[in-house]
């Protein structure tokens, strides 16, 4: 298994998504949504765009070890 996205309520009356590893690093964390569909909605927009997403790198920085 690749990981899993894990639904919560945000204390506000809305909901929020994390991608969690398998290890249970939390690898994302998306915004906040005003419904649990919104919410899953978000899920299924990252589902569709991350597996093929360029990394656009605007830090300026060298990859190290440190920074990955």
């Amino acid at each position: 298994m690749a990981g899993r996205f894990i639904i919560s309520e945000d204390g506000q009356g809305g909901y929020r998504f994390a991608l969690v590893a398998n290890n249970g690093q939390t690898l994302a964390v998306g915004e906040g949504f005003p419904n649990k569909v919104a919410c899953v909605n978000g899920i299924e927009t990252v589902r569709r765009n991350a597996a093929d997403a360029p990394i656009d790198d605007q830090s300026g920085a060298e990859a190290t070890a440190e920074t990955g």
